[in-house]
């Protein structure tokens, strides 16, 4: 497992990422933020490739997500989407986004996304305590 910080990830913008207007659609940034989500725990050790510690059950759900615009995205760019856990809690924890475009440096978007722990029928329950670990070890 991962002992400290945040995790990068390197999205290139696809053409079907952009809209009428030429711009990256707004609903992407979530699934960007998506992507480097799941890289952030399965850097963490949270998630393997067959799920956390081999559980097949869906291990959580999204409660909650924000994102704040900050500039547009076009076809073609590059950017880094930094994951960091913000906060973690008996049975959630909050990751925190930012993105930045690659050739300039450019802050894009911010948000957050709070996910909560499932078990094995779909209820919340409690963080295991490996995963608790991982998470509260990530923190910055």
């Amino acid at each position: 497992m991962r002992m400290a910080g945040p995790t990068e990830f390197q999205i290139t913008v696809r053409s079907t990422d952009v809209d009428g207007d030429r711009v990256v659609n707004n609903a992407r940034f979530f699934e960007y933020f998506e992507q480097a989500r799941l890289h952030h725990m399965r850097v963490l050790g949270v998630l393997g490739s067959a799920g956390p510690f081999d559980r097949p059950a869906r291990p959580f759900a999204i409660a909650e997500t924000r994102c704040r615009y900050l500039a547009p995205l076009v076809y073609g760019d590059t950017v880094i989407v930094r994951v960091t856990t913000a906060e973690v809690r008996n049975r959630s924890f909050v990751f925190a986004y930012d993105m930045v475009r690659e050739h300039d440096g450019a802050a894009v978007a911010e948000g957050t996304s709070a996910q909560v722990w499932l078990d094995d029928i779909g209820r919340p329950t409690q963080l295991p305590a490996a995963i608790r670990d991982a998470l509260l070890a990530s923190c910055e």
